[in-house]
């Protein structure tokens, strides 16, 4: 199996190969018609042996074959991409060689009409001055009603998305009024948070401490004593019951 499709991997590049060693081998006079007719007739071996390819097995030779010629790459993968829409191949439209090319610079464009099993489809065969293959392209044919159907889907997601945008831009708008409030709630909640907490005040309350100093005997003596000598008395005429301590630094 793995045989057969690197064989049909290379069976384009054999093909375009045949087409270029034909137009090296003719006179000028005769180039431009042999290289129609080269390409014309390589254009639709190609087309016949790529679409009655499975694409599937296409597949397979891409993973199995990265380094594959780069026409060959572009023909499965064009294949593979445009066959779930077009279908199996059916037939092509014959024309004459010249109607079917064109000159687009210094490349060859052939364009074959092909009947596929669910739409008609223009496939283009591009290649260059020395008449190397370059890629392969699937064109479908739709409909007048179907382009225009196409189209209306395409304006009305358009218009749809274009809806959706205004109404979230309105939304983003209105949120607008908020900021001003936002910005002035968060500088309160910042200037709060700087100002350093105070600690309360208590108020010192202060008591007079009153000792009791009756106890000491020879206190109460020496001051019994001082007093009766300021008094010119004895120490009979009175009694010392309390003893306080004054505040009070002025004597006399």
């Amino acid at each position: 199996m793995k045989q057969t499709w690197k064989k049909l991997g290379g069976l384009v590049s054999v093909g375009v190969l045949a087409v270029s060693l034909t137009a090296c081998g003719s006179s000028k006079a005769e180039i431009n018609e042999k290289v129609a007719h080269n390409l014309y007739d390589s254009s639709v071996n190609v087309i016949q042996t790529l679409t009655q390819s499975n694409p599937d097995e296409l597949k397979s030779v891409l993973e199995e074959n990265p380094n594959i010629d780069d026409f060959s790459k572009s023909a499965f993968s064009s294949w593979i991409d445009s066959y779930e829409e077009l279908g199996s191949f059916i037939d092509y439209k014959e024309v004459a060689p010249e109607d079917a090319i064109k000159k687009d610079g210094s490349n060859y464009v052939v364009t074959l009409e092909c009947d596929f099993e669910k739409r008609d489809a223009d496939v283009q065969l591009v290649y260059d001055v020395k008449l190397a293959g370059k890629s392969v392209g699937f064109s479908a044919d739709y409909s007048m009603g179907e382009k225009i159907q196409q189209a209306g889907t395409n304006t009305l997601i358009g218009l749809v998305i274009v809806f959706i945008m205004l109404v979230f831009l309105s939304f983003v708008i209105s949120l607008m009024k908020y900021i001003p409030k936002f910005v002035e709630g968060l500088g309160k909640k910042k200037e709060v948070a700087s100002t350093p907490k105070q600690a309360p005040v208590q108020s010192e309350v202060k008591e007079t401490v009153v000792e009791d100093l009756t106890d000491d005997q020879t206190l109460v003596a020496v001051i019994a004593a001082a007093i009766a000598a300021s008094e010119n008395t004895s120490t009979d005429a009175f009694v010392v019951r309390s003893i306080r301590k004054s505040n009070k630094r002025n004597w006399r």
